[in-house]
């Protein structure tokens, strides 16, 4: 009879990545989050990347979004096959990758935590989580756009959409001449 660990482990899922969103946005930028311009257009751009990752290595994603200066409740959403989340009133988007890292090790066999913020990343290892900076997780993504760019161009070129197109050379001289012979 197996035990229940094992049981349990079976149904745990695989990895999760835990990113720092403004972190890794300031990282990206090599800047201040204040010297960021357009930082909606910022968010969709990693949001984006994110999905890409999450799409090609077959990891679950949540990015967080520091938003403890705003009154708006705390809210989350589906952006493909990453979750978006935007932390409580006061609560900073560290306070909410902890408490994740707490709760996601009972489901996932990994999780990793992307920030470039020292005390966050003592505090993921501290609660069993791997951790990776904001650097490394842009060279990540970067890795894996130049992958997926290798794989498209390596690709064969889809069929032709014309039936003419896609006969052998010989039926397609024959069905012409058909054609013409009866205009």
């Amino acid at each position: 009879m197996k035990s229940s660990a094992s049981a349990r482990d079976r149904r745990r899922r695989t990895k999760c990545l835990i990113v720092d969103g403004y972190n890794v946005i300031a990282r990206m930028n090599r800047s201040s989050l204040h010297a960021v311009e357009d930082m909606d257009e910022q968010r969709d751009r990693l949001v984006d990347a994110l999905s890409e990752y999450a799409a090609y290595a077959g990891e679950d994603v949540v990015v967080v979004f520091d938003a403890h200066h705003t009154a708006d409740p705390e809210r989350a959403h589906a952006a493909g096959p990453v979750t978006v989340v935007y932390t409580a009133p006061g609560e900073t988007a560290d306070q909410y990758i902890e408490r994740e890292v707490y709760r996601r090790r009972e489901s996932y066999r990994q999780v990793t935590v992307a920030t470039s913020d020292a005390a966050e990343q003592q505090v993921a290892f501290g609660g069993g989580a791997l951790r990776i900076s904001a650097d490394g997780l842009i060279r990540r993504l970067q890795e894996m756009q130049s992958e997926v760019r290798a794989l498209t161009e390596q690709a064969p070129n889809p069929r032709p959409s014309r039936l003419m197109d896609r006969l052998h050379h010989e039926v397609a001289s024959i069905l012409e001449a058909w054609r013409r012979h009866r205009d």
